[in-house]
């Protein structure tokens, strides 16, 4: 049996969430989309549920935003890596989130197939324990 890196991604955008579902051949490179959300609030519901290894969020949401979101995640769930999407280059989003605990930091313009497959690799490389098993 194969072992998946878990995978939840929160985007206010339901094109965006479905656009990141069909780029990747998720579970023949190890991974596999667990869950998504609109908003950071629904998102940490999701994660409580389903306890995945990596997160991926938007950081300008409705209700929750992805600062807040990556406080509260970063307090309640500290063994969760989170990437952040974002269309904002602003060095204080980027900052903010990277002092509350996230892995990294992508420009939603930038992002294409291999962008996210390498963050996504190099991010499972902080997880103890997490070998990547693709098909």
């Amino acid at each position: 049996m194969s072992h998946y890196c878990k995978v939840v991604i929160i985007d206010d955008e339901f094109i965006m969430r479905q656009g990141m579902k069909h780029m990747l051949e998720w579970e023949k490179e190890g991974f596999q989309i667990v869950g998504e959300a609109s908003n950071g609030q629904e998102g940490l519901d999701v994660i409580e549920r389903v306890q995945p290894n990596i997160v991926l969020a938007d950081i300008v949401m409705p209700v929750l935003d992805g600062i807040e979101f990556s406080e509260i995640l970063h307090r309640r769930f500290p063994e969760i890596q989170l990437i952040i999407l974002s269309s904002y280059d602003k060095f204080e989003y980027v900052k903010s989130t990277l002092l509350n605990g996230a892995a990294d930091y992508i420009l939603k313009p930038t992002l294409n197939p291999e962008i996210l497959l390498d963050t996504l690799r190099r991010t499972v490389e902080k997880i103890p324990g997490l070998e990547l098993q693709a098909e």
